[in-house]
């Protein structure tokens, strides 16, 4: 190919490549990232998970958490959206969040409180738990590592076969 081609080529391609650049922020933007359902109303969402037979999965997060949107994005998502069963009953809670949710119980607390109430520090943190916020199996704490989706996966089986169901 001659010199004059590739230039054209090139120059041919520059307006997609300057587009791409243009959109990658907002990509990368958290105002425009994809949540999981939020934990506004802990009694209604442990009262469904239990009905399923589920635990429900607390996800404390942080905003802008690289770790969190890579645990949102690789793991959690996908589990909601495949079309397995039993589906995962799982709600997000920032964990410095001052705005009033109902708890367990049905009393106004905060998800910094609850945070609190399972000594999380880390973000994100996964923590399972029964109909009343009992905890079923130990908290899998931090971010992406290589055995994430076993450790995700054993926490699930731990939990279920805490409600008397069986591991899938």
């Amino acid at each position: 190919m001659s010199g004059i081609g590739l230039a054209h080529r090139a120059r041919a391609l520059l307006p997609g490549l300057l587009l791409a650049l243009w959109l990658l922020p907002a990509a990368a933007d958290p105002a425009h990232e994809i949540r999981l359902p939020a934990a506004d109303q802990l009694q209604r969402a442990a009262a469904t998970a239990q009905a399923a037979g589920e635990p429900l999965l607390l996800m404390f997060s942080l905003p802008d958490c690289g770790y969190c949107r890579v645990v949102r994005r690789n793991y959690l998502l996908p589990m909601l959206r495949d079309g397995s069963t039993p589906k995962p009953h799982i709600r997000e809670l920032t964990m410095t969040g001052r705005e009033a949710i109902a708890d367990f119980d049905g009393t106004v607390t905060t998800p910094a409180a609850i945070a609190k109430r399972y000594q999380v520090r880390v973000a994100p943190t996964l923590v399972f738990v029964n109909a009343n916020g009992d905890l079923l199996a130990e908290p899998l704490v931090g971010g992406e590592h290589a055995f994430y989706d076993a450790a995700l996966a054993r926490a699930f089986d731990e939990s279920r076969k805490a409600l008397g169901r069986a591991p899938r």
